[in-house]
C-alpha cells in the first residue's frame, strides 16, 4: 500500500510540475468561439484533491 501511495505522490508531483509549466506559457488568445485547451484552475483543483486523497490514505495505513 505504501509503495502505491509513493507512486501516486510521484505522479501527482509530475502533474503539478506540468501544470505549472503549461500555465507559465502564455498561449495566444483563442478565437471567441473556441474553448481553451486546458482549464488551469480545474487542473490545480484536481491535483489538490489527489494530494488530499494521498494524505488520507497515508493516515489510514500508518494508524
Amino acid at each position: 500500500m505504501m509503495q502505491a501511495i509513493g507512486t501516486l505522490e510521484r505522479a501527482v508531483g509530475r502533474l503539478e510540475q506540468d501544470v505549472a509549466r503549461l500555465a507559465a506559457v502564455t498561449p495566444p488568445s483563442p478565437p471567441q468561439n473556441s474553448t481553451p485547451d486546458m482549464d488551469v484552475d480545474g487542473a490545480r483543483a484536481a491535483l489538490r484533491s489527489l494530494d488530499e486523497l494521498i494524505a488520507d490514505l497515508k493516515g489510514r495505513t500508518i494508524g
